[in-house]
Protein backbone atom coordinates (compact mmCIF):
# COMPACT_ATOMS: atom_id res chain seq x y z
CA UNK A 1 0.00 0.00 0.00
CA UNK A 2 1.46 3.25 -0.87
CA UNK A 3 2.86 5.18 2.10
CA UNK A 4 0.89 8.74 0.86
CA UNK A 5 -2.18 6.24 1.32
CA UNK A 6 -1.55 4.73 4.45
CA UNK A 7 -0.67 8.29 6.05
CA UNK A 8 -4.49 8.95 5.39
CA UNK A 9 -5.97 5.57 6.55
CA UNK A 10 -8.64 5.83 9.84
CA UNK A 11 -5.83 4.24 12.09
CA UNK A 12 -8.32 4.21 14.80
CA UNK A 13 -10.98 2.55 13.10
CA UNK A 14 -8.57 -0.22 11.70
CA UNK A 15 -6.84 -0.93 15.46
CA UNK A 16 -10.13 -1.55 16.67
CA UNK A 17 -11.21 -3.96 14.06
CA UNK A 18 -8.09 -5.68 14.71
CA UNK A 19 -9.01 -5.70 18.39
CA UNK A 20 -12.32 -7.15 18.13
CA UNK A 21 -10.71 -9.92 15.96
CA UNK A 22 -7.90 -11.10 18.22
CA UNK A 23 -10.65 -11.08 21.28
CA UNK A 24 -12.83 -12.95 18.78
CA UNK A 25 -10.10 -15.36 18.00
CA UNK A 26 -9.54 -15.55 21.97
CA UNK A 27 -13.44 -16.52 22.05
CA UNK A 28 -13.83 -18.81 19.45
CA UNK A 29 -10.49 -20.99 20.75
CA UNK A 30 -11.95 -20.95 24.51
CA UNK A 31 -15.78 -21.86 23.35
CA UNK A 32 -14.44 -24.60 20.84
CA UNK A 33 -10.83 -26.19 22.49
CA UNK A 34 -12.34 -28.60 24.47
CA UNK A 35 -14.21 -30.30 21.58
CA UNK A 36 -12.03 -29.48 18.24
CA UNK A 37 -9.23 -28.26 19.40
CA UNK A 38 -7.11 -25.32 17.66
CA UNK A 39 -9.39 -26.43 14.34
CA UNK A 40 -11.86 -23.67 14.18
CA UNK A 41 -9.57 -21.40 15.35
CA UNK A 42 -6.67 -21.96 12.41
CA UNK A 43 -10.03 -21.82 9.80
CA UNK A 44 -10.77 -18.03 11.70
CA UNK A 45 -7.44 -17.21 11.22
CA UNK A 46 -7.76 -18.07 7.95
CA UNK A 47 -10.39 -15.91 7.19
CA UNK A 48 -9.40 -13.38 9.03
CA UNK A 49 -6.20 -13.34 6.34
CA UNK A 50 -8.17 -13.46 3.57
CA UNK A 51 -10.33 -10.46 5.23
CA UNK A 52 -7.53 -8.23 5.47
CA UNK A 53 -6.45 -8.87 2.37
CA UNK A 54 -9.24 -7.89 0.74
CA UNK A 55 -9.96 -4.98 3.37
CA UNK A 56 -6.42 -3.50 1.67
CA UNK A 57 -7.69 -4.44 -1.31
CA UNK A 58 -10.93 -2.15 -1.33
CA UNK A 59 -9.16 0.36 0.40
CA UNK A 60 -6.69 1.32 -2.52
CA UNK A 61 -9.51 1.28 -4.70
CA UNK A 62 -11.96 4.36 -5.45
CA UNK A 63 -15.18 3.61 -3.73
CA UNK A 64 -16.75 5.35 -6.94
CA UNK A 65 -15.55 2.73 -9.25
CA UNK A 66 -17.22 0.07 -6.98
CA UNK A 67 -20.19 1.92 -7.05
CA UNK A 68 -20.36 1.56 -10.72
CA UNK A 69 -20.06 -2.14 -10.22
CA UNK A 70 -22.88 -2.38 -7.36
CA UNK A 71 -25.65 -3.31 -9.97
CA UNK A 72 -23.87 -6.13 -11.24
CA UNK A 73 -22.64 -7.05 -8.26
CA UNK A 74 -26.16 -6.83 -6.61
CA UNK A 75 -27.49 -9.11 -9.52
CA UNK A 76 -24.66 -11.48 -8.65
CA UNK A 77 -26.08 -11.59 -5.15
CA UNK A 78 -29.65 -12.35 -6.68
CA UNK A 79 -28.85 -14.72 -8.51
CA UNK A 80 -27.05 -16.44 -5.63
CA UNK A 81 -29.88 -16.35 -3.29
CA UNK A 82 -31.93 -18.52 -6.19
CA UNK A 83 -29.46 -20.79 -6.33
CA UNK A 84 -29.27 -21.18 -2.63
CA UNK A 85 -33.06 -22.19 -2.61
CA UNK A 86 -32.55 -25.33 -5.00
CA UNK A 87 -29.24 -26.39 -3.82
CA UNK A 88 -28.42 -24.55 -0.52
CA UNK A 89 -26.89 -26.68 2.69
CA UNK A 90 -30.12 -27.17 4.82
CA UNK A 91 -29.38 -26.40 8.90
CA UNK A 92 -31.41 -26.14 11.27
CA UNK A 93 -34.40 -25.71 8.62
CA UNK A 94 -33.17 -23.52 7.00
CA UNK A 95 -31.25 -23.10 3.49
CA UNK A 96 -28.94 -20.24 3.58
CA UNK A 97 -25.36 -21.66 2.53
CA UNK A 98 -24.04 -22.76 -0.60
CA UNK A 99 -21.68 -25.71 -0.23
CA UNK A 100 -18.38 -25.06 -1.79
CA UNK A 101 -16.17 -28.26 -0.93
CA UNK A 102 -15.47 -27.65 2.45
CA UNK A 103 -16.88 -24.26 2.97
CA UNK A 104 -20.01 -22.90 3.24
CA UNK A 105 -21.15 -19.14 1.49
CA UNK A 106 -23.46 -17.54 3.02
CA UNK A 107 -25.12 -14.91 -0.09
CA UNK A 108 -27.19 -13.15 2.39
CA UNK A 109 -24.04 -11.77 3.92
CA UNK A 110 -22.85 -10.69 0.55
CA UNK A 111 -25.73 -9.07 -0.22
CA UNK A 112 -25.46 -6.74 2.62
CA UNK A 113 -22.67 -4.95 1.00
CA UNK A 114 -24.27 -5.18 -2.22
CA UNK A 115 -27.42 -3.62 -1.37
CA UNK A 116 -25.84 -0.43 0.42
CA UNK A 117 -23.73 -0.33 -2.84
CA UNK A 118 -26.29 -0.19 -4.84
CA UNK A 119 -28.41 2.24 -2.70
CA UNK A 120 -25.32 4.61 -2.61
CA UNK A 121 -25.07 5.44 -6.45
CA UNK A 122 -29.04 5.41 -6.65
CA UNK A 123 -29.82 7.54 -4.58
CA UNK A 124 -27.23 9.98 -4.85
CA UNK A 125 -27.76 10.50 -8.22
CA UNK A 126 -31.45 10.93 -7.44
CA UNK A 127 -30.88 13.50 -4.69
CA UNK A 128 -33.12 16.44 -5.57
CA UNK A 129 -36.18 13.93 -5.54
CA UNK A 130 -35.34 12.93 -2.17
CA UNK A 131 -39.04 14.43 -1.08
CA UNK A 132 -40.68 12.50 -3.68
CA UNK A 133 -42.79 9.61 -2.50
CA UNK A 134 -41.79 7.93 -5.31
CA UNK A 135 -38.29 7.19 -5.14
CA UNK A 136 -38.52 5.81 -2.04
CA UNK A 137 -40.88 3.27 -4.12
CA UNK A 138 -38.77 2.69 -6.36
CA UNK A 139 -35.81 2.02 -4.23
CA UNK A 140 -37.46 -0.01 -1.71
CA UNK A 141 -38.71 -2.10 -5.16
CA UNK A 142 -35.16 -2.69 -5.90
CA UNK A 143 -34.65 -3.89 -1.75
CA UNK A 144 -37.81 -6.21 -1.82
CA UNK A 145 -36.77 -8.62 -4.45
CA UNK A 146 -33.63 -9.80 -2.99
CA UNK A 147 -34.95 -9.36 0.36
CA UNK A 148 -38.19 -12.00 -0.69
CA UNK A 149 -35.44 -14.39 -1.19
CA UNK A 150 -34.18 -14.13 1.78
CA UNK A 151 -37.16 -14.24 3.74
CA UNK A 152 -37.82 -17.58 1.62
CA UNK A 153 -34.93 -19.35 3.04
CA UNK A 154 -36.30 -18.76 5.40
CA UNK A 155 -34.56 -15.98 7.47
CA UNK A 156 -36.33 -12.93 9.32
CA UNK A 157 -33.16 -11.22 10.60
CA UNK A 158 -31.52 -10.37 7.63
CA UNK A 159 -34.62 -8.79 5.98
CA UNK A 160 -35.34 -6.61 9.27
CA UNK A 161 -31.24 -5.65 8.87
CA UNK A 162 -32.04 -4.63 5.48
CA UNK A 163 -34.86 -2.93 5.50
CA UNK A 164 -33.08 -1.27 8.46
CA UNK A 165 -30.24 -0.24 6.34
CA UNK A 166 -32.49 1.30 3.82
CA UNK A 167 -35.18 3.30 6.21
CA UNK A 168 -31.41 4.58 7.38
CA UNK A 169 -30.12 5.72 3.79
CA UNK A 170 -33.28 7.20 3.05
CA UNK A 171 -33.19 9.36 6.23
CA UNK A 172 -29.09 10.63 4.91
CA UNK A 173 -30.34 11.59 1.47
CA UNK A 174 -33.41 13.60 3.08
CA UNK A 175 -36.45 11.33 2.39
CA UNK A 176 -39.75 12.74 4.36
CA UNK A 177 -39.74 11.43 7.64
CA UNK A 178 -43.33 11.34 6.67
CA UNK A 179 -42.55 8.93 4.04
CA UNK A 180 -40.45 6.45 5.74
CA UNK A 181 -43.04 6.11 8.81
CA UNK A 182 -45.83 5.55 6.31
CA UNK A 183 -43.80 2.79 5.12
CA UNK A 184 -42.59 1.56 8.58
CA UNK A 185 -46.04 1.29 9.69
CA UNK A 186 -46.88 -0.62 6.44
CA UNK A 187 -44.57 -3.27 7.05
CA UNK A 188 -45.72 -3.65 10.56
CA UNK A 189 -49.74 -4.01 9.31
CA UNK A 190 -47.84 -6.82 7.21
CA UNK A 191 -46.15 -8.39 9.77
CA UNK A 192 -49.32 -8.43 12.19
CA UNK A 193 -51.29 -9.75 9.56
CA UNK A 194 -48.55 -12.70 8.73
CA UNK A 195 -48.57 -13.34 12.59
CA UNK A 196 -52.28 -13.88 12.74
CA UNK A 197 -52.81 -15.41 9.33
CA UNK A 198 -49.76 -18.11 10.62
CA UNK A 199 -48.12 -17.37 7.59
CA UNK A 200 -44.97 -16.86 9.98
CA UNK A 201 -44.86 -20.79 11.07
CA UNK A 202 -44.76 -21.60 14.67
CA UNK A 203 -41.40 -22.43 15.13
CA UNK A 204 -40.84 -18.95 14.38
CA UNK A 205 -43.33 -17.65 15.89
CA UNK A 206 -42.20 -19.44 19.24
CA UNK A 207 -38.34 -18.31 18.58
CA UNK A 208 -39.53 -14.81 18.13
CA UNK A 209 -41.14 -14.74 21.39
CA UNK A 210 -38.96 -16.96 23.95
CA UNK A 211 -37.19 -14.52 25.06
CA UNK A 212 -39.99 -12.95 27.13
CA UNK A 213 -40.56 -16.04 29.22
CA UNK A 214 -37.32 -18.74 28.39
CA UNK A 215 -38.85 -20.63 31.63
CA UNK A 216 -41.99 -21.27 29.46
CA UNK A 217 -40.42 -23.76 27.55
CA UNK A 218 -36.58 -24.29 29.62
CA UNK A 219 -35.72 -27.51 27.20
CA UNK A 220 -37.17 -26.00 24.27
CA UNK A 221 -36.53 -22.56 22.52
CA UNK A 222 -35.77 -21.02 26.18
CA UNK A 223 -32.70 -23.78 26.39
CA UNK A 224 -30.38 -21.32 24.56
CA UNK A 225 -31.47 -17.90 26.38
CA UNK A 226 -31.31 -19.43 29.74
CA UNK A 227 -27.76 -20.80 29.50
CA UNK A 228 -26.36 -17.59 28.32
CA UNK A 229 -27.96 -16.13 30.65
CA UNK A 230 -26.47 -18.19 33.08
CA UNK A 231 -22.93 -18.13 31.62
CA UNK A 232 -22.92 -13.95 31.32
CA UNK A 233 -24.37 -13.63 35.13
CA UNK A 234 -21.47 -16.70 36.52
CA UNK A 235 -19.06 -13.65 35.28
CA UNK A 236 -19.83 -10.95 37.95
CA UNK A 237 -17.34 -8.72 37.78
CA UNK A 238 -14.05 -9.69 36.60
CA UNK A 239 -14.94 -13.01 34.87
CA UNK A 240 -13.81 -16.95 35.84
CA UNK A 241 -10.74 -16.15 33.47
CA UNK A 242 -9.86 -16.56 30.01
CA UNK A 243 -10.34 -20.31 28.85
CA UNK A 244 -11.60 -21.11 32.12
CA UNK A 245 -15.50 -20.65 31.49
CA UNK A 246 -17.19 -23.92 32.04
CA UNK A 247 -20.42 -23.10 30.34
CA UNK A 248 -17.82 -22.47 27.28
CA UNK A 249 -15.97 -25.76 28.06
CA UNK A 250 -18.88 -27.93 28.56
CA UNK A 251 -20.59 -26.69 26.26
CA UNK A 252 -23.90 -25.92 27.67
CA UNK A 253 -24.75 -22.67 24.88
CA UNK A 254 -25.37 -24.16 21.30
CA UNK A 255 -23.95 -22.21 18.68
CA UNK A 256 -21.65 -20.08 21.50
CA UNK A 257 -18.58 -19.80 18.63
CA UNK A 258 -21.23 -18.47 16.65
CA UNK A 259 -24.61 -16.28 17.53
CA UNK A 260 -23.99 -16.76 21.08
CA UNK A 261 -20.06 -15.76 21.16
CA UNK A 262 -20.70 -12.78 23.55
CA UNK A 263 -21.69 -15.16 26.53
CA UNK A 264 -18.07 -16.24 26.25
CA UNK A 265 -16.67 -12.88 26.75
CA UNK A 266 -19.18 -12.45 29.90
CA UNK A 267 -18.08 -15.45 31.32
CA UNK A 268 -14.54 -15.08 31.20
CA UNK A 269 -14.33 -11.68 30.98
CA UNK A 270 -17.17 -10.79 33.30
CA UNK A 271 -19.03 -7.41 33.35
CA UNK A 272 -15.64 -4.97 32.84
CA UNK A 273 -14.37 -7.14 29.81
CA UNK A 274 -17.87 -7.12 28.32
CA UNK A 275 -18.10 -3.15 28.99
CA UNK A 276 -14.86 -2.81 27.65
CA UNK A 277 -15.57 -4.98 24.28
CA UNK A 278 -18.62 -2.55 23.80
CA UNK A 279 -16.71 0.30 24.04
CA UNK A 280 -14.22 -0.66 21.09
CA UNK A 281 -17.50 -1.41 19.10
CA UNK A 282 -18.46 2.15 20.22
CA UNK A 283 -15.25 3.41 18.80
CA UNK A 284 -15.93 1.53 15.62
CA UNK A 285 -19.56 2.60 15.32
CA UNK A 286 -17.96 6.53 15.93
CA UNK A 287 -15.82 6.08 13.13
CA UNK A 288 -17.90 5.43 11.03
CA UNK A 289 -20.54 8.40 11.74
CA UNK A 290 -17.41 10.52 11.60
CA UNK A 291 -16.57 9.18 8.24
CA UNK A 292 -20.01 9.58 6.78
CA UNK A 293 -20.05 13.00 8.57
CA UNK A 294 -17.28 14.11 5.91
CA UNK A 295 -17.44 12.11 3.23
CA UNK A 296 -16.65 14.20 0.15
CA UNK A 297 -19.95 13.61 -1.84
CA UNK A 298 -23.09 12.15 -1.28
CA UNK A 299 -22.63 8.48 -2.47
CA UNK A 300 -19.53 8.21 0.24
CA UNK A 301 -22.00 9.56 2.59
CA UNK A 302 -24.82 7.53 2.10
CA UNK A 303 -22.62 4.66 1.81
CA UNK A 304 -21.00 4.94 5.31
CA UNK A 305 -24.08 5.90 6.64
CA UNK A 306 -25.54 2.11 5.46
CA UNK A 307 -22.14 0.51 6.69
CA UNK A 308 -23.09 2.12 10.12
CA UNK A 309 -26.21 1.29 10.30
CA UNK A 310 -25.46 -2.87 9.40
CA UNK A 311 -23.10 -2.32 11.80
CA UNK A 312 -25.02 -0.94 14.54
CA UNK A 313 -27.98 -3.34 14.25
CA UNK A 314 -25.69 -6.59 14.29
CA UNK A 315 -24.43 -5.48 17.36
CA UNK A 316 -27.64 -4.43 19.19
CA UNK A 317 -29.58 -7.32 17.76
CA UNK A 318 -26.53 -10.19 18.55
CA UNK A 319 -25.55 -8.44 22.12
CA UNK A 320 -29.17 -8.13 22.80
CA UNK A 321 -30.63 -12.02 21.90
CA UNK A 322 -27.63 -13.21 24.91
CA UNK A 323 -29.37 -10.42 27.35
CA UNK A 324 -32.68 -11.64 26.77
CA UNK A 325 -33.70 -8.23 25.71
CA UNK A 326 -34.96 -9.24 22.11
CA UNK A 327 -35.43 -12.60 19.75
CA UNK A 328 -33.03 -15.28 19.01
CA UNK A 329 -32.12 -14.64 15.63
CA UNK A 330 -28.90 -15.91 13.71
CA UNK A 331 -27.00 -13.00 13.85
CA UNK A 332 -23.29 -12.99 14.39
CA UNK A 333 -20.97 -10.36 16.20
CA UNK A 334 -19.02 -8.97 13.94
CA UNK A 335 -15.80 -9.45 13.41
CA UNK A 336 -15.62 -11.62 16.79
CA UNK A 337 -18.02 -14.42 15.79
CA UNK A 338 -17.22 -17.59 13.93
CA UNK A 339 -17.69 -17.78 10.21
CA UNK A 340 -16.10 -16.86 6.76
CA UNK A 341 -18.60 -15.03 4.53
CA UNK A 342 -19.83 -12.88 7.97
CA UNK A 343 -15.86 -11.56 8.34
CA UNK A 344 -15.13 -11.25 4.46
CA UNK A 345 -18.50 -8.84 4.17
CA UNK A 346 -17.66 -6.71 7.31
CA UNK A 347 -13.58 -6.48 6.52
CA UNK A 348 -14.79 -5.23 2.94
CA UNK A 349 -17.19 -3.00 4.62
CA UNK A 350 -14.45 -1.57 6.44
CA UNK A 351 -12.32 -1.24 3.49
CA UNK A 352 -15.16 0.61 1.92
CA UNK A 353 -14.75 3.14 4.98
CA UNK A 354 -11.43 3.76 4.60
CA UNK A 355 -11.43 4.39 0.99
CA UNK A 356 -14.39 6.83 1.72
CA UNK A 357 -11.87 8.72 4.59
CA UNK A 358 -8.68 8.74 2.31
CA UNK A 359 -10.54 10.11 -0.76
CA UNK A 360 -11.64 12.69 0.79
CA UNK A 361 -9.15 14.71 -1.03
CA UNK A 362 -7.53 14.21 -3.88
CA UNK A 363 -4.26 11.43 -3.74
CA UNK A 364 -1.18 11.94 -5.70
CA UNK A 365 1.60 9.16 -5.96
Amino acid sequence: MPRKLTQRLDWTLLVAVLLLTVVGCLMIYSATRAEMGARKLMLQLVWVALGLVLLASVTIVDYNRLVNLAMPFLGFCTFLLVVVLFTGHLVKGAERWIPLGPLNVQPAELLKLGLILFLGGFLATREEEAHDFGLVLTSLAYVGVPTLLVLAQPDLGTPVLLFLVWLTMLFAVGAKVTHLGAIAFAFLMLFTAAWGLNIIRPHQKERLTAFMNPEADPRGQGWNLRQSLIAIGSGHVFGQGLFKGTQSRLRFVPEQETDFIFTVVGEELGFVGSVALLAIFGLVLYRSLSIAATAKDTAGRLIASGITAMLLVHIVVNVGMTLGMMPVKGMPLPFVSYGGSNMLTMMAAVGLLQSIHIHRQKITF
